[in-house]
């Protein structure tokens, strides 16, 4: 593999590589490239194109059909290929686990429900609406308390 940095500051910025065939690592140095210096965005495919997401315009990552799935605030759905692990550590302090398969944007909660079986049902501002398992509403209630 070889490695050539080019610098004029009269020409526009762009990143190619060269390979033999897509693979994790490729797909990595694509997202960081489309985010660096952006981290208010996050890499997601729309069907088989790569698009970039503003994060204010999430309002939900959850899991459907096996896939990791963001929901935008206007209910557009679109694919990601990291996993709920993954981005719980790399999205922004606004950003609250809700439960085992599920991640909200703070900013995008309308409010909180409770259920006839005592569980905790969130409702965001565009309809969507998922349980809050109980070890993740304790640590939202203390956040909520801080703040």
């Amino acid at each position: 593999m070889k490695f050539k940095l080019l610098i004029n500051p009269d020409q526009e910025e762009s990143i190619e590589a060269r390979v033999r065939h897509e693979t994790s690592f490729t797909n990595d140095l694509r997202q960081f490239v489309l985010t660096n210096g952006k981290s208010d965005q996050i890499v997601a495919y729309d069907d088989k194109d790569l698009i970039t997401l503003r994060l204010s315009k999430i309002s939900m990552i959850t899991i459907l059909d096996h896939k990791t799935m963001v929901i935008t605030t206007d209910n557009k759905k679109y694919q990601i290929k990291k996993r709920i692990y993954q981005l719980v550590d790399e999205l922004p302090n606004n950003f609250w686990r809700i439960n085992k398969s599920s991640i909200v944007n703070r900013c995008q909660v309308a409010r909180f429900a409770e259920t006839q079986t005592a569980g905790v049902n969130i409702i965001m501002k565009n309809g969507i609406t998922d349980y809050v398992s109980r070890r993740c509403f304790v640590k939202i209630r203390k956040k909520l308390e801080q703040s």
